[in-house]
């Protein structure tokens, strides 16, 4: 069995749930018509089902079929941005999304305060800097990049080993919106500002000035989204 072919069937499904084919609720067509319509093997077939049902996607009633499940339902994160990007526009999922990294991210720029090294002052000074040199340069990329690589390592730097496990998942998601803010002068020097307003808390290792500044950026960043990102989904 091929992990590529698996893998295109897995897409297949979600872009007829995305589309509607497969509603939400419905049970998706038996086994054997399933195949066919997928062109793969049964056991293909079977595999993709058994990968979309791990992520909450399908749920498998024995005797009765396998049924789509609600897009809230689902457990993965990556394919539930995936869907909800068909049907909310950059500017709702990019807004929902600060909501979460504020929750996630103002206790962890605390605890970077207290715990962090001399090491991680190093590197994210680097990271400032980087930053810093790819807008000199107008690097929309570089600026996206620096960025991400700061706050990743603000995560690392609290010591709390599940906080950047817990955003990795969310990094396309959340470079795709960082790219569109990183593409603006004003938001670029506002986030400037932000960061070194953070870095100084944290080398001062004063804990509630870098919740602080750190909830202070979540602020700004979320008045950029809601100016900057479109209304229209990307499904449209």
């Amino acid at each position: 069995m091929s992990i590529d072919r698996v893998t295109a069937a897995v897409d297949d499904i979600l872009s007829r749930i995305h589309s509607g084919e497969f509603a939400v609720g419905q049970a998706i067509p038996p086994e054997a018509e399933l195949a066919s319509l997928l062109d793969v093997s049964r056991p293909t077939m079977r595999e993709a089902v058994r990968s979309l049902s791990t992520k909450g996607v399908l749920r498998v009633v024995h005797g009765r079929g396998t049924f789509v499940n609600p897009v809230r339902s689902w457990t993965d994160l990556p394919t539930m941005i995936n869907a909800l990007q068909q049907t909310e526009s950059p500017r709702q999922i990019g807004l929902q999304l600060i909501e979460l990294r504020r929750m996630i991210e103002v206790g962890a720029c605390g605890l970077a305060a207290r715990n962090r090294t001399d090491d991680d002052v190093e590197i994210l000074t680097a990271h400032l800097d980087a930053f810093d040199e790819a807008v000199r340069n107008n690097n929309i990329s570089g600026i996206t990049q620096a960025d991400m690589a700061f706050h990743s390592a603000i995560l690392f730097a609290s010591a709390n080993p599940f906080l950047p496990t817990i955003m990795l998942t969310l990094q396309d998601a959340l470079s795709t919106s960082r790219k569109h803010t990183s593409s603006d002068p004003e938001i670029r020097a506002r986030a400037q500002v932000h960061h070194r307003a953070i870095l100084a808390a944290i080398i001062e290792q004063d804990e509630m000035k870098a919740k602080n500044a750190m909830r202070a950026h979540m602020t700004q960043t979320k008045d950029d989204i809601a100016n900057q990102l479109s209304d229209q989904p990307l499904g449209d």
